[in-house]
């Protein structure tokens, strides 16, 4: 009789140079046999190589024996979820993985990629003077390349979840306060834009989603106005997508003053413009408003007027803020803007100011009394 192992069984052996051999013959997806080999420094890691082949043969699950790069994979990883992402979110794995990712781990082989190789990455990428968040955003991208890998059982584990990238401290974002968000409303009645600013400033719209409000959205008559869209530059053409979450699209109340704004708006628009606009805040030949020039609008806009400069997203970071300090119940906050989570709401956007400080201990010091 053969002291032969059969198929699936696998054998432990050691080799002239001393490297300990753990070798399987495990099924294909053709139904063929391959013989699988993983090498060790060690006996007792050379049974353990095999018990863990021997419990995927038994689980039906491919053992990873590709000799493919990460270069190759990413690439065909982002082909692959180019129509499951947000273009942005496409953009932006696309550039971390040009930029910083293949020049540095992209000839590795994707199976052997460890996680001594990536935390070397990171630790280099430091070294190199790369920022804390785009490290963070690497590391992200990374993390969810593998994830892709692993599902397809290409890996046999995601090696970017068990290295450490330290979380950069977020840059104070101080939003306008009640003083400043008056200035802002007085500075521009009267103006083209000033309908455009009471919208995204009381009711929190994101610059993607006032560059996609259409007017068949805007119900004057019953004071509400509905999110289901925005417009961004996907390949270099402006186009509409579905709103950032599920939960951002949304429908609110008009206040008085939005209405009234909006109502002015409409007017003058049809005046200038013609009654066809599609658009809310369109261009002149019907477009939607380029999201980049809104940007540069309300930057000279805080220098022509004298507004504090801050970015054109304090507006939202703003309006969340307002509506909190005012006593709004967070979850109502959260409805408004199209918040995904309530700690969203809370964490990031729900600034307390030393005004607002000032008035809570005052208010405890007149109960103490």
């Amino acid at each position: 009789m053969s002291g032969k192992n059969a198929n699936g069984e696998g054998t432990v052996f050691q080799r002239k140079d001393g490297r300990w051999v753990a070798a399987i013959y495990a099924p294909m997806t053709d139904g063929q046999f391959r013989k699988i080999i993983k090498y060790a420094s060690s006996r007792a890691d050379a049974n353990r190589k095999l018990r863990e082949m021997v419990d995927r043969i038994d689980r039906n699950v491919p053992i990873p024996v590709s000799s493919m790069t990460m270069e190759a994979f990413l690439a065909d990883w982002l082909q692959h979820i180019k129509e499951h992402v947000r273009p942005s979110t496409w953009r932006s794995y696309d550039l971390n993985t040009r930029l910083h990712i293949v020049p540095r781990i992209g000839k590795k082989r994707l199976t052997a990629l460890t996680v001594r190789d990536l935390r070397v990455m990171i630790d280099r990428m430091k070294v190199d003077g790369v920022g804390g968040r785009t490290i963070q955003y690497v590391h992200a991208t990374i993390r969810a390349a593998l994830e892709h890998a692993y599902r397809e059982e290409l890996v046999s584990r995601n090696v970017a979840k068990l290295v450490r990238v330290e979380k950069p401290r977020p840059t104070p974002k101080e939003p306008l306060s009640v003083a400043e968000a008056r200035k802002l409303l007085s500075a521009t009645k009267g103006d083209d834009d000033h309908a455009m600013w009471t919208v995204m400033l009381m009711l929190g719209l994101r610059r993607s989603e006032i560059c996609g409000l259409r007017w068949d959205s805007v119900d004057l008559d019953g004071r509400t106005l509905s999110v289901t869209q925005s417009v961004q530059r996907v390949e270099g053409k402006l186009t509409e997508l579905p709103t950032k979450t599920r939960r951002s699209t949304r429908t609110v109340p008009l206040p008085a003053r939005v209405r009234q704004a909006l109502v002015e708006h409409k007017a003058h628009q049809q005046d200038e413009e013609g009654p066809d606009q599609v658009y809310v805040f369109g261009t002149k030949v019907g477009t939607p408003l380029e999201p980049r020039n809104l940007t540069r609008r309300w930057t000279r806009l805080c220098k022509d007027v004298g507004i504090r400069p801050v970015p054109l997203h304090s507006l939202r970071h703003s309006c969340v803020s307002l509506l909190l300090a005012q006593g709004v119940n967070p979850r109502t906050v959260m409805e408004i803007v199209g918040h995904s989570a309530l700690e969203m709401t809370m964490n990031v956007y729900g600034h307390v100011n030393l005004e607002t400080q000032r008035r809570a201990l005052d208010d405890l010091d007149r109960a103490l009394q």
